[in-house]
């Protein structure tokens, strides 16, 4: 009998016990438009970019490995160590003044580096070694590595090189004193105070965020369709969202304001921003992700052990009221205005306040009808122009052409034929992710939920909530370079807002 890693088996063999499964990401698929658009509209930032000063602390580590000629490892090891150090600096100003950074994320590896701060010493040999603070052995440099690329603020050259766009005295004008602590062992608190302006809160008076909050505001940059001047509009039309209105999470209340207020179709500046009725298209079409995904992971959570398909079915079924589909779509709320502006239909009181199935499919028809009446930029941002994406299975369009053929036929039954098509593409995807394993020789298939034959089953947790929008992430970043701030919980321009506006 051969082994599992066996490239080929001849004759009759046993097979691994081990399960070949794992739990996948967006076993529906349903975010593919929405996370595409969102990286055209955000470039730069990413969902793990957290601070704004990594960028040019990764920026001077470049340049350092350049001029000194370090090779992989040695590049790697300067890299660790910069981040370990900006890390205790930053964990241990945070301790002491925790208002400082209220509009930032907690610098990385913080749960990891905070117990030695409140001992009183940082190992900096023992947490930069490799996996430690961090898995990588480039450290937190992936998460970044892509964005910081695409501002040009480092290179692949030798693995970490310095950009064209970074401005070397800027950043050693800012982080200069890292260098310095490099070559020690430890890193007492003492000294960590000693050293308090390389937090990453600092970057907002220091010449490397102010270097870096001029790269990412493009002020300069006039050539439409540049991923810079498309960053410039998203920025612009943030900062005038917060000049407009009182934001306290920017994910939240600019996507309500940007969708629905009647000041984002009135005012002067949003109005000359192409691109905001292309969010509005893009946030309007993020609620029927985000029902999709709460529909499957209520159907998903719902089962207890092994279930037949028709039980799957016949939930979501009797979840539902006893009427016909077109009866259930003329008892939504209006989705326009008499203006023939985006109304707030998906935060209809009696919408909320329904059970997860009426209220999620309930807001899924409700993007079937925008797919009906959007135009332009909106149109744009809530499906795109490839046909193929319009039209795929799930797609508001789609949705709104099945709609239309079962009008006159119960929504109960119109339920069990959703649910096995949900639950047929959440099986034709899973295999189309999988994956051989290299190391065992198994076919990976990333799926929480199985079928055989007639039963269904589940082996964890479903999850649920719309697509990143990277607007807090974004939100942070900018007021770690100086263009936002968060005061008593609101957000507002920063010193250098100007930039922006």
């Amino acid at each position: 009998m051969q082994t599992e890693e066996s490239a080929a088996v001849t004759g009759p063999a046993w097979t691994s016990s081990r399960s070949g499964t794992y739990p996948g990401r967006f076993p529906l698929s349903v975010e593919r438009h929405t996370m595409n658009l969102v990286d055209r509209l955000v470039p730069g930032v990413t969902t793990v970019t957290l601070n704004a000063r990594y960028y040019a602390l990764h920026g001077l580590v470049a340049s350092e490995v350049d001029r000194r000629g370090l090779n992989l490892a040695a590049a790697q090891n300067l890299l660790r160590r910069a981040e370990v150090t900006i890390g205790a600096v930053s964990t241990r100003h945070y301790q002491r003044n925790p208002a400082a950074h209220e509009a930032l994320s907690r610098p990385h590896a913080y749960d990891t580096i905070l117990p030695q701060v409140r001992a009183g010493q940082v190992d900096l040999d023992r947490l930069a070694a490799p996996q430690v603070y961090a898995q990588p052995n480039w450290g937190f440099w992936p998460a970044y590595r892509g964005s910081e690329m695409l501002l040009r603020i480092v290179t692949r050259t030798n693995e970490i090189g310095p950009g064209e766009r970074l401005d070397q005295s800027a950043v050693q004008a800012g982080l200069r004193d890292v260098l310095e602590l490099l070559d020690e062992k430890t890193l007492d608190v003492d000294l960590l105070d000693a050293y308090e302006e390389l937090c990453v809160c600092r970057a907002v008076d220091s010449p490397d965020g102010a270097w870096l909050a001029r790269l990412l505001a493009a002020s300069g940059t006039d050539a439409d369709g540049t991923r810079a001047a498309v960053r410039r509009q998203t920025l612009r039309m943030i900062a005038r969202c917060l000049q407009l209105t009182e934001v306290y999470q920017v994910s939240t209340d600019v996507s309500q304001f940007v969708a629905y207020a009647p000041e984002s179709f009135e005012d002067r500046v949003l109005t000359s921003l192409d691109l905001t009725a292309e969010w509005r298209g893009l946030i309007l079409r993020n609620h029927s992700v985000a029902a999709w995904r709460g529909l499957w992971a209520w159907l998903v959570n719902g089962m207890s052990g092994l279930t037949t398909r028709s039980q799957f079915t016949d939930r979501f079924a009797e979840a539902l009221p006893d009427v016909a589909v077109a009866d259930f779509l003329a008892g939504l709320p209006h989705t326009s205005t008499p203006a023939g502006r985006a109304a707030p239909a998906e935060h209809d009181p009696d919408l909320d306040a329904a059970a997860t199935p009426v209220r999620c499919l309930g807001v899924l028809c409700l993007g079937a009808r925008r797919a009906m009446e959007l135009r332009g930029r909106e149109l744009h941002g809530f499906q795109g122009h490839d046909p193929e994406d319009i039209f795929e299975e799930l797609a508001p369009a789609w949705l709104a052409a099945q709609l239309d053929r079962w009008k006159p036929r119960s929504l109960r039954d119109f339920a069990r034929w959703l649910a096995e098509v949900m639950l047929n593409r959440s099986q034709r995807l899973a295999l189309a992710k999988a994956r051989r394993d290299p190391r065992s020789g198994t076919l990976k298939i990333p799926t929480r939920v199985h079928t055989r034959d007639e039963f269904v089953f589940r082996d964890s947790v479903e999850s649920s909530g719309g697509a990143a929008l990277r607007w807090d992430q974004l939100a942070g970043i900018l007021a770690g370079a100086g263009l936002l701030s968060r005061v008593d919980g609101v957000w507002t321009l920063g010193p250098r807002g100007d930039l922006i506006v």
